[in-house]
C-alpha cells in the first residue's frame, strides 16, 4: 500500500540516523503513519519523532521532539532524493510539537490513474489476510417468520464485510445457520394449523394461546393450501404439529432465501442445526469435551465448565458453567452450539466470526469459552454485535404485529439504497433508517450519491462517443499533462486521485476492524471529489478552449474515477448504473 511505502521511507531514514548515532540511543517504539485531518498539512503525517523523544525521556535522556523531527525530516529529504522508488514524495515539513508531514508529488499522483484503470475490479485490494480462512456467519434467523428490519441489519453488515475481507486477502465463507426442528417448530405448527383451517373456511378454528400470529402467516397458509398442505391436517394429533411446523418452516425458509436474493445477499453454505444429531456430531462434541475434562455431572445433568474460561453465570445464576445434557438425557441448545463450532473448526477455518443482534451479548463469553475448550484461542471466535434498527418517517401498511419486514423496505426503496443506508452507521450504534430521505431521487439522498457520480462519468463517455472520440484517443494519454492546469482545476484533479488511492487503506481498516461502514463514508467522499472535478474541470464543454492533450488526459482521469466508483459500489453490493432517472443531475454533461 501507499501508506506502507511512506512507512518504509520513514523507517529507513530513522534506521540510518540511529546507526550513525544521530538519534537517542533507545529502542525505536511503534509509530504511526496517518493522513492529517487537515488536507493542507500534507498527504501523510508521522509521530515518529515524538514517540522517539518520549522513549528517550523514559530512559533518562534529554530530548526535544521538534529537534528530533527536524533531524529526521532532513534525512527523509536526502533519502527520497537518492532512492528512485521513493521519488513520490515532494516535500517534508515539521509541524507543531514534532509531527513530520509529507506531501506527494503532483506528477506522481497523476500518473497513478493508469494503475487504477489497469487494476479495475481488483483495485483497492490488499493482502493483509494472507489467505486466512474465515467462516462468517450472519442473519441465521430460524424459519419461524420473515426477515425484519431488525435482524436484517446483520445481512448487510455480513455480506459487505465478506466482500471487504475478500478484497483484503482473506478466504471467506459466508454461512447461514438455521434450525427447523424442536419446540419452536411445534409451536409454529400449532399456529399454522389455525391459519390453515382459517384459510379452508372451517368454522371457528381453535387459536392457540401462544405462537406466531399476524397477516404474514395468513399468506403462508394460503400458499401452503395451494401446494397440498391440506393433507397435513388429517395426521394424528401427536404428529400433526411437528409435520405442519416442518412444512411451514420450509415455506418460510424459501421466503428468507428470496428476501436475501432480492437484497443481493448471497451465502456459500446453509447449515441446518437439526443435522448435527443424526450425523453423530452432537454426541462427538460432547464426548470430546468430556475426554478433555471439561464436563462434570451435577444433580443428574452434565455441565460444561465454561466458567473456567471466564463465562458468566447462566440465566439461572449458576456458576458451574453451562448445562450441555439435561437430567433426562436430552442435549441442550448449548450442546448444538458446541457441535456447530466444532464442525466449523474441523472444516479448516482459522477464525470464526458471528454477527448477532443486540440481545445476544450473553453469547460472547460462552462461545469464546467453547472455542478454548475445543483447543483454540479465544480470539479465534469473534462475535460482532449490532444494535437495533428503527424506521424514521412514514409508516407502511403490511405488518407482522408491529414489525416491519425487510421485504417492505425493498418495495419502498429497492436494494441499492437499502444496502447503503444500513451501512451508513457503525454496527455498534443504533440505526434510525430515514425512509423519507431514502425515497428521494435527488443528490440529497446519500444512498444515490456514488451511483450518480458513476452515471455522470458514463454520460461524459457517451457524449465523447457521439463526438467521434474513441477509447484509443485517450487510453494512452499522458495524464501528467494536467500538472500545468490552473491551480483551481489541478487541486480538484489531485483531490480526486487522492481519494481514489485511499480505497486500499479503507479496505484494510474495514477488514481488520470488522467495520464495513467505513466504505459508505469513503464512497461519499469519493463522490464529492468527483463532482468537484466534474463541475470545475471541463472536458467536452462547447466553447471552452481545451487543448487536445488536456482533454484526453481528463478523459483518462475520468476513466480512472469511473473505475474507482464502480469498485466501491461493487464492494457495497450495489449496482454501478450508466444512467439514472434524474436527468438534470446525470445527463448534464457540460464538463
Amino acid at each position: 500500500m501507499l501508506r506502507d511505502t511512506i512507512f518504509d521511507i520513514v523507517a529507513r531514514s530513522v534506521a540510518a540516523l540511529r546507526e550513525n548515532g544521530d538519534l537517542p540511543d533507545v529502542a525505536l517504539p511503534a509509530f504511526e503513519i496517518e493522513r492529517p485531518q487537515i488536507a493542507s498539512h500534507g498527504d501523510y503525517a508521522t509521530n515518529v519523532a515524538m514517540k522517539l523523544a518520549s522513549a528517550a525521556k523514559a530512559a533518562g535522556e534529554k530530548s526535544n521532539p521538534r529537534a528530533i523531527a527536524e533531524i529526521i525530516a532532513t534525512r527523509i529529504r536526502e533519502t527520497v532524493a537518492v532512492v528512485p522508488a521513493y521519488d513520490l514524495v515532494e516535500t517534508v515539513e515539521v509541524a507543531g510539537p514534532g509531527f513530520i508531514n509529507l506531501r506527494l508529488r503532483p506528477a506522481w499522483l497523476l500518473a497513478q490513474t493508469g494503475r487504477v484503470i489497469d487494476e479495475g475490479n481488483s483495485f483497492g485490494s490488499v493482502h493483509v489476510g494472507r489467505g486466512k480462512k474465515i467462516n462468517l456467519e450472519f442473519v441465521s434467523a430460524n424459519p419461524t417468520g420473515p426477515v425484519t428490519v431488525g435482524n436484517g441489519r446483520g445481512a448487510f453488515i455480513g455480506d459487505t464485510l465478506a466482500a471487504v475481507m475478500r478484497a483484503a486477502g482473506y478466504d471467506v465463507t459466508k454461512e447461514y445457520y438455521f434450525n427447523d426442528a424442536g419446540g419452536q417448530i411445534d409451536k409454529l405448527g400449532r399456529s399454522m394449523e389455525y391459519y390453515l383451517r382459517l384459510a379452508l373456511g372451517e368454522a371457528d378454528p381453535s387459536k392457540p394461546d401462544e405462537g406466531y400470529f399476524g397477516p404474514y402467516y395468513e399468506t403462508v397458509a394460503e400458499r401452503m393450501i395451494a401446494s397440498g398442505a391440506k393433507k397435513l391436517l388429517k395426521l394424528p394429533e401427536q404428529k400433526r404439529a411437528s409435520a405442519i411446523g416442518e412444512a411451514t418452516a420450509a415455506a418460510i425458509m424459501d421466503d428468507i432465501r428470496q428476501t436475501m436474493a432480492k437484497m443481493r445477499v448471497e451465502f456459500d453454505v446453509f447449515f441446518n442445526q437439526a443435522s448435527l444429531g443424526p450425523s453423530g456430531e452432537l454426541q462427538a462434541s460432547i464426548d470430546e469435551l468430556r475426554a478433555a475434562g471439561y464436563i462434570e455431572e451435577y444433580e443428574g445433568a452434565q455441565w460444561a465448565k465454561t466458567n473456567l474460561f471466564g463465562d458468566d453465570k447462566d440465566r439461572e445464576g449458576n456458576e458451574r458453567g453451562r448445562v450441555i445434557v439435561r437430567s433426562n438425557g436430552e442435549p441442550t441448545y448449548f450442546a448444538s452450539d458446541v457441535a456447530y463450532m466444532r464442525n466449523k473448526f474441523l472444516r479448516g477455518f482459522d477464525r470464526l466470526i458471528m454477527i448477532l443482534g443486540p440481545d445476544h451479548h450473553g453469547y460472547i463469553g460462552r462461545l469464546k469459552a467453547v472455542a478454548q475448550m475445543l483447543g483454540h484461542a479465544a480470539d479465534d471466535m469473534h462475535i460482532l454485535i449490532y444494535q437495533n434498527v428503527t424506521i424514521k418517517g412514514q409508516r407502511m401498511g403490511k405488518r407482522l404485529g408491529n414489525i416491519i419486514t425487510l421485504d417492505e423496505i425493498y418495495e419502498e426503496v429497492g436494494p441499492d439504497v437499502t444496502r447503503f443506508f444500513y451501512l451508513m452507521r457503525s454496527s455498534d450504534t443504533h440505526l434510525d433508517f430515514d425512509l423519507d430521505l431514502a425515497r428521494k431521487q435527488t443528490d440529497e439522498n446519500p444512498g444515490l450519491s456514488v451511483q450518480y457520480a458513476h452515471a455522470r462519468a458514463s454520460g461524459v463517455f457517451r457524449k465523447a462517443h457521439e463526438q467521434g472520440i474513441t477509447e484509443s484517443d485517450y487510453a494512452t494519454a499522458d495524464v501528467t499533462a494536467l500538472a500545468g492546469d490552473p491551480p483551481e482545476q489541478l487541486d480538484r484533479e489531485l483531490a480526486m486521485i487522492r481519494q481514489l488511492l485511499r480505497l486500499e487503506e479503507v479496505v484494510e481498516r474495514a477488514a481488520l476492524l470488522l467495520e464495513p461502514h467505513h466504505l459508505t463514508r469513503y464512497g461519499m467522499d469519493l463522490a464529492d471529489a468527483f463532482h468537484q472535478f466534474y463541475d470545475h474541470c471541463p472536458i467536452l464543454k462547447q466553447g471552452a478552449d481545451i487543448p487536445l492533450d488536456v482533454r484526453n488526459a481528463r478523459l483518462r482521469l475520468l476513466r480512472a474515477a469511473q473505475a474507482g466508483l464502480a469498485r466501491t459500489l461493487t464492494l457495497l453490493g450495489m449496482t454501478a448504473p450508466d444512467r439514472m432517472e434524474r436527468a438534470e443531475t446525470v445527463e448534464r454533461v457540460e464538463a
